[in-house]
């Protein structure tokens, strides 16, 4: 078990075991690492119109307990038709509430998605990081038709994309087949290459000051994370979620 690869000031890797207390949620990074823009402070609601269509959103053991109510409820009154679920980070950290929130999701009528918060380096580290992933994948049961996304925000490497496709590849060979790549716009741009790993095989994260319906950005890929602060009023204003534009269907 190598855990996460991190790069401190001095240039040196340091090896860090995942657990409950320092796992990410997806685009936690990309928020720390910036530049990103937020909507507004207090959040979007899901009530607003004129925004870009609230497919899916996504969702770790940080947004706690989701009951199938509260989950119908995002469904009946405001359209969310899917969630994608973390399952795993690096090789040491499953999320505890996933099989609790991936029932009740199922319970109400979502299609259910999981991703990976990825740390792998290099080739090998990647087709240990994708097993790791589907192990828990299989032993939650959930099909082979599922989308699998590799959530890659946490290492600038050279060999970021071809260790991204052998991240995809492991999954594949194991009867996977269905698998995505999220990231910011700007490591799309800079880190992942985007006409190797495939256009529509990307899920981008770009949140706009103000996302319209008649503004669409991202069009050519799978799905586009367009804020990181919607909430259902009905569930609290301090319950925030991730919400993304599903191009292709694969995640609603």
């Amino acid at each position: 078990m190598y855990a996460a690869n991190q790069t401190g000031s001095s240039g040196a890797v340091t090896h860090t075991i995942i657990n409950e207390n320092n796992n990410h949620a997806l685009g936690d990074l990309i928020k720390q690492n910036g530049p990103a823009s937020f909507a507004d402070e207090s959040g979007i609601s899901a009530a607003e119109t004129g925004r870009p269509a609230k497919d899916f959103i996504d969702i770790s053991s940080n947004n706690g307990s989701i009951s199938k109510d509260e989950f119908q409820l995002m469904k009946n009154q405001y359209g969310i038709k899917g969630v994608i679920v973390k399952l795993t980070e690096g090789d040491s950290y499953c999320n505890p509430l996933a099989p609790e929130q991936i029932a009740n999701a199922q319970a109400a009528g979502l299609k259910v998605s999981v991703y990976h918060f990825s740390w792998f380096a290099n080739p090998q580290e990647a087709a240990e990081e994708a097993t790791y992933f589907m192990n828990y994948a299989k032993e939650l049961e959930l099909a082979q038709n599922t989308s699998f996304v590799n959530d890659y925000e946490s290492v600038n490497s050279p060999n970021a994309t071809s260790n991204a496709l052998k991240f995809a590849d492991t999954l594949k060979a194991a009867g996977f087949k269905n698998v995505y790549h999220y990231s910011s716009k700007s490591w799309f741009s800079s880190v992942l290459d985007m006409t190797k790993l495939g256009a529509k095989t990307c899920w981008v994260a770009e949140w706009p000051l103000n996302p319209s319906n008649d503004q669409l950005l991202h069009t050519g890929n799978a799905s586009w994370q367009w804020a990181s602060d919607l909430y259902f009023p009905e569930l609290g204003r301090t319950r925030q979620f991730d919400i993304s534009t599903d191009y292709l269907n694969a995640f609603s």
